[in-house]
């Protein structure tokens, strides 16, 4: 800091994470100074548009478990410089192959077993089933249910969806679509996808939960890009919920696979960017399952600085994201 008290030549690194030591009092210094806070989010958002990231070895196991699952459905490529169809089918099909895999063999007793928020794995799969209905339609899918068998016509529509994406790509991931959830959100069907690949796997996760099955993580792109999907919509869900900030915004520090710096305005405030009132620090996975309704949003394990009213404000309307 400067004999003024001032970030200055810290508020680089202090971005970067590159100064663990003085972090804190940065921090602290910039929730009650305009002019740090500015320069910080000016470089924040500097970092975000060069991908800075810190680079940290994946879980073991973890690549060839996905691998696995890829091949097993497709062998294409589904590398992220794929067609953005293509890179969005796969995703889902993936996930879609993770929760088939726990379905099938499943002994009928488990099917009334509750799972998650759901009374039974059975209404679970049913309203997954329904959600991404959502998406067959606005991409002009018309998958029936040909037997009494849940699992296989979620099974049969799921695989549908991820043909036609894959197949089609643009203009079909630019036509607008509801999204699940309790707010009727129009979106490009391309975001719709991301939420299905998402939904997908917090209720495969239910499931696993309900077997005394050990969780699992998506890969670390899926995982960014269900932040970022999420980030672009609580402004307006905040205001929606008036929970909303004018003129503020906070700096999300997201750790491990998928996270980094986000910049997120607390008001749907166009071009201005609001002043940076706070900073929320918590693992990437963890974000997700919060906004899956997973996790309390008392007790979501952030490190906050700052102002907590508008931190807390913001992590519970997060809590309420999910597609319950």
């Amino acid at each position: 800091m400067t004999d003024e008290g001032h970030a200055d030549d810290l508020a680089g690194p202090y971005v970067v994470e590159a100064c663990p030591q003085e972090a804190r009092s940065v921090a602290d210094h910039a929730s009650n100074c305009p002019r740090c806070a500015a320069e910080i989010a000016e470089l924040s958002q500097v970092v975000e548009w060069i991908g800075a990231s810190t680079a940290k070895a994946p879980p073991p196991g973890l690549r060839s478990r996905v691998l696995s699952a890829a091949l097993a459905t497709r062998p294409a490529s589904h590398a992220r410089d794929a067609p953005e169809g293509r890179w969005l089918g796969s995703v889902y099909r993936i996930q879609v192959a993770e929760l088939d895999q726990l379905l099938s063999g499943l002994p009928q007793p488990h099917w009334q077993l509750a799972a998650g928020p759901h009374r039974s794995i059975h209404d679970l799969v049913a309203h997954l089933r329904g959600n991404d209905q959502l998406v067959a339609t606005a991409a002009g899918l018309d998958i029936g249910t040909s037997t009494l068998d849940i699992r296989l016509n979620w099974h049969r529509q799921a695989l549908a969806i991820a043909d036609v994406v894959a197949r089609d790509g643009s203009p079909l991931l630019d036509r607008p679509v509801r999204l699940a959830g309790r707010r009727a959100v129009q979106r490009p069907l391309r975001e719709a996808m991301i939420q299905r690949s998402f939904e997908t796997w917090i209720h495969a996760e239910d499931v696993r939960a309900t077997l005394d099955l050990p969780p699992q993580t998506p890969s670390a792109q899926q995982v960014a890009d269900i932040v970022d999907f999420a980030l672009r919509l609580l402004p307006t869900a905040l205001e929606a919920s008036g929970r909303a900030h004018p003129a503020k915004a906070l700096r999300m520090v997201l750790t491990g696979d998928g996270g980094g710096i986000r910049l997120v305005e607390l008001s749907p405030t166009g071009r201005r960017a609001g002043t940076v009132v706070a900073e929320i620090r918590m693992p990437a996975e963890r974000f997700c399952r919060l906004l899956a309704g997973r996790l309390g949003a008392s007790s979501p394990g952030a490190e906050i600085s700052g102002e907590r009213g508008a931190a807390n404000d913001f992590l519970t309307v997060a809590a309420t994201m999910g597609c319950d």
